[in-house]
């Protein structure tokens, strides 16, 4: 696989793959431990290649146990401590991996386990003895990432070495910023695709990633003195995480005088805020970029100016990557012409192979093209083509993006169905510039609790913490004695959306 070629390459440098805290891990030790890990894996398990399971947050120790259990010929699943233990068994019962590398202080109920002592342990025990096969086939599934369901558990998405090869082919050309070494942003959680950005395109280039975690994401003066130490050359992030800063005055050109390229993904970039970044930075290109999961990572991009930003349009997601097809359909699946509303097709070797155990969600999600037999994808995306850009125009189904996670708006409301009391529930979006910025939850209750609005909130978000990420929780929680209908009889959710 390529990544793991560069990995070696870079292996007899200097160079840093990774900085967190002040600690360093060099391409040479990342090298190291991933062969150590790979190693375990062969001699705990053979020949059985079910996928490792890493929990934990922005720990030097998950990268290596990635890579590693790549080199072993498993796949690995990401996990982030933002979901909760109920959450983690749901995917442990779907995914039945080998392994769980418990990297956090929150105990699982998994076997076989391995905590971070014990894999201190392994790679030390372990260095040196990786045979140095080459495991990797196009079609090796690489990483599954588990998702938002609308059954109110989440789906994996499978990506294979041919999947993440395409991602970095068609992105290569609008993240490249002349550099042959510098400095890339990781504050992204692992278990979302856009980490990949850092993993593997910064990581191929020999490129150190410069990690941020929650806690310091979370703590405005602790960021800002992250930023100011992290000479980064490039950044890539939702546009949530820019919005954020720039109510800083200190966020600007001489708090990263080195920035090169600003990408946002993942969720609506308003033209607010490009404006903004754009008299912030305006000697660094800003991009906005699109991709679902399914299709690996990123699959469109642009690069903001002025004249987009003047446009009476919103800003557009970009041209399609060169190595792909994307096309904007009739409900008949006949491709639109130009200036027509349909949804967005995506075509090409990007394209996952599917939903782990799930045909049934398969089947209705991805198709192969009869003429050109690539594998094809429905995105459920809603969107217009123009003079080549395409423009996005909202969901055509029940799903958000928030803060650049992928929410189920079902998945929300299944699990506040098992909150106690709880009859009912609706939820929707809370929309500003026509970007989602959070979520309210309507609920009717079986029987009157005597609570406060205040209270009864605070009750059923703690129930919820036990079965959602936090990301998924609603912002407000507000109990009414019914909900409106429409002329079908349906919940009314444009009617709560007004009253949210």
């Amino acid at each position: 696989m390529f990544l793991l070629d560069k990995l070696e390459q870079y292996a007899g440098t200097d160079r840093i793959a990774l900085l967190y805290q002040g600690q360093a891990v060099s391409y040479r030790d990342l090298s190291r431990q991933a062969e150590a890990f790979a190693a375990y894996l062969l001699d705990a398990f053979g020949s059985d290649d079910a996928p490792v399971l890493i929990y934990g947050h922005k720990d030097l120790f998950i990268p290596p146990c990635m890579f590693g259990a790549i080199k072993a010929g498993h796949s690995y699943i990401p996990v982030d401590t933002t979901f909760p233990p109920e959450r983690v068994c749901q995917i442990l019962e779907q995914a039945a991996p080998c392994l769980v590398v418990n990297l956090s202080d929150t105990e699982l109920s998994a076997a076989p386990l391995i905590d971070k002592n014990a894999l201190a342990d392994i790679l030390s025990a372990y260095e040196g003895r990786f045979d140095g096969i080459d495991r990797i086939t196009d079609d090796h599934t690489v990483y599954t990432l588990f998702t938002s369901g609308t059954t109110g558990k989440p789906k994996g998405v499978q990506i294979t070495a041919k999947n993440i090869a395409a991602f970095v082919d068609g992105v290569a050309p609008w993240f490249d910023c002349g550099l042959t070494e510098g400095v890339f942003l990781n504050e992204i959680s692992y278990s979302f695709d856009v980490s990949v950005c850092a993993l593997y395109y910064a990581l191929s280039r020999g490129f150190t990633l410069y990690t941020v975690d929650k806690q310091t994401m979370n703590d405005p003066k602790a960021l800002f003195v992250a930023l100011r130490e992290s000479n980064i050359d490039f950044w890539v992030s939702t546009p949530s995480l820019a919005e954020f800063c720039v109510r800083s005055a200190q966020f600007r050109e001489a708090l990263l005088p080195k920035a090169k390229k600003f990408v946002f993904c993942g969720e609506v970039l308003t033209k607010k805020l490009a404006q903004e970044m754009l008299a912030r930075f305006p000697h660094a290109e800003m991009i906005n970029a699109y991709g679902p999961t399914e299709a690996t990572v990123l699959v469109t991009a642009v690069t903001i100016n002025d004249a987009l930003c003047a446009d009476s349009r919103s800003i557009p997601i970009g041209y399609p990557f060169s190595n792909l097809r994307a096309i904007i359909a009739a409900p008949d699946g006949t491709e639109l012409i130009d200036g027509k509303e349909g949804e967005l097709l995506l075509l090409g070797d990007c394209v996952s192979p599917g939903y782990l155990r799930r045909p049934d969600l398969n089947e209705r999600a991805f198709f192969t093209d009869t003429d050109s037999g690539l594998r094809g994808y429905h995105t459920g995306d809603l969107c217009r083509r123009e003079n080549g850009l395409i423009y996005y125009l909202g969901r055509m189904d029940g799903q958000v993006k928030l803060n650049g996670f992928r929410v189920e708006l079902e998945d929300v409301e299944s699990n506040l169905l098992r909150v106690e009391n709880i009859a009912r529930a609706a939820v929707v979006p809370v929309v500003e510039d026509g970007k989602t910025v959070a979520l309210t939850a309507f609920v009717c209750l079986q029987r009157a609790d005597g609570l406060s609005s205040l209270a009864r909130a605070k009750k059923i978000k703690t129930a919820l913490a036990a079965v959602l990420p936090s990301y998924m929780i609603p912002r407000k929680i507000v109990a009414v004695d019914d909900f409106p209908v429409n002329t079908n009889g349906k919940v009314d959710k444009k009617a709560l959306s007004a009253l949210a």
